[in-house]
């Protein structure tokens, strides 16, 4: 799989990237730009991985989860120092127990995404290819 990200004018910092099928708008944020910006997609990708994962765990093991929210609150303060902090704040709908709470939260930490981005050794190259 892979995305591509094109420009949607030259010089401007306007882009799209498309993604299986489906277009996302890609720009710097305010005041350069109007966002959503690379660091708006990564923390998106933590929210939707935890949510996703809770909605079809709690569908297999029959827990009354009815739906999640999730809010990922990103403070880069100190990105430059090699530190990017996310916290991910769920909203559980349902009428679930205290243990099926700590099932879901501990489930919620295992999450591809979340794995990916803390205990993986990702590996990024980067080549030039010229146009054809």
């Amino acid at each position: 799989m892979s995305i591509r990200v094109r420009q949607n004018a030259p010089n401007t910092l306007q882009f799209t990237a498309v993604a299986e099928g489906h277009e996302l708008p890609l720009a710097m944020p305010q005041p350069q730009g109007e966002g959503p910006d690379p660091h708006d997609y990564f923390d998106t990708a933590l929210g939707g991985c935890k949510a996703m994962t809770l909605m079809v765990y709690s569908q297999r093991k029959g827990l009354p989860l009815e739906s999640v929210g999730v809010e990922v609150v990103r403070d880069a303060g100190e990105e430059r120092k090699g530190v990017y902090r996310l916290t991910a704040k769920l909203t559980l709908h349902g009428e679930l127990s205290d243990a099926q709470i700590d099932e879901l939260l501990a489930v919620a930490e295992k999450c591809p995404v979340h794995k990916l981005m803390t205990a993986v050794d990702v590996q990024v190259s980067t080549v030039v290819v010229r146009p054809a």
